[in-house]
């Protein structure tokens, strides 16, 4: 005798059986129509959804995505957008800079990053990196970088000079060699007359940056290596000072063969950059698996 209280469903052959439990919503074709329109990496969810010729919910759309296995997920940050004026110079610095290869181990590659705690920015970094050859580079204490300086979150010309001067200006040569190059952004405080006129009289020698090109910048890569680092399994702070603390101690520890893998990804970034005909932003993917995703 079965023992059990529950009652299964009659089935008799020839006739439909009795379905229980949340009907499916979309079935396998419904699927991979979304499944190709996310393929594609222009849409959003909300996009996707209005592209299709039935009513779903965003949910479920997420869901159907979730759930197929064919799809590789990348996170999609925000990037400016660009006029035909940027594609025009980006690609104007690309066709320049195509033939460069050891001089980019002359570069040292500026970049700044704001960390968090608890959703409210507390901290904001600069950092900087080179890549030397290798003898030159492991004999330098630095290791291709230098120490991360923090910039006070509404620092003017005067400010971002201030932090310059305590630690690029001196550090420069040391991990860039002689005749190092510096590269920074066009933010408003790095592109100023009185921050041009400070390296002026300090005959720095610069790298002309297309505007709107972070993607072009190695240091892109290097902040989601450290952000890795610093919110590893889910990681909190209770602090600004354990969370700085922590910030400095993953870019102390990471790798010298990290800093190659970034600053030897320059030629690729550009030749991509000429090859897709200047239409998106870069994707270059570091071997290590960081990647740099198209925003």
């Amino acid at each position: 005798m079965n023992s059990t209280n529950s009652v299964s469903p009659p089935t008799h052959q020839g006739l439909e059986t009795t379905s229980y439990g949340r009907p499916k919503i979309l079935i396998p074709r419904d699927g991979r129509q979304i499944g190709k329109l996310a393929a594609t990496g222009q849409y959003s969810i909300r996009e996707i959804r209005r592209e299709l010729p039935f009513t779903v919910s965003k949910d479920t759309v997420h869901r159907s995505l979730t759930n197929n296995t064919d799809l590789e997920w990348r996170k999609r940050l925000t990037q400016p957008p660009l006029t035909q004026r940027h594609k025009d110079a980006r690609l104007e610095f690309a066709r320049k800079y195509m033939s460069w290869e050891k001089e980019w181990q002359k570069v040292i590659f500026t970049d700044e990053k704001k960390f968090n705690l608890m959703d409210r920015m507390v901290t904001r970094i600069i950092g900087t990196i080179s890549r030397r050859n290798q003898k030159s580079f492991l004999s330098d204490k630095q290791n291709g970088k230098t120490e991360l300086a923090s910039i006070p979150p509404r620092a003017d010309s005067l400010g971002y000079q201030v932090v310059l001067k305590a630690n690029l200006i001196r550090e420069g040569p040391k991990i860039g060699g002689r005749g190092w190059i510096f590269q920074q952004d066009n933010a408003l405080i790095h592109a100023s007359r009185s921050t041009l006129n400070f390296l002026a009289r300090r005959n720095m020698r610069t790298l002309p940056w297309p505007a709107r090109s972070p993607d072009l910048n190695p240091m892109e890569n290097l902040w989601a290596e450290l952000s890795r680092r610093v919110y590893s399994h889910g990681r909190q702070y209770r602090t600004k000072q354990e969370l700085e603390r922590q910030i400095h101690e993953g870019w102390a520890n990471i790798p010298l063969e990290t800093l190659q893998n970034f600053n030897d990804s320059m030629k690729r970034r550009i030749f991509e950059l000429i090859l897709q005909g200047n239409l998106n932003y870069c994707t270059i993917s570091i071997s290590f698996g960081i990647p740099l995703i198209d925003r």
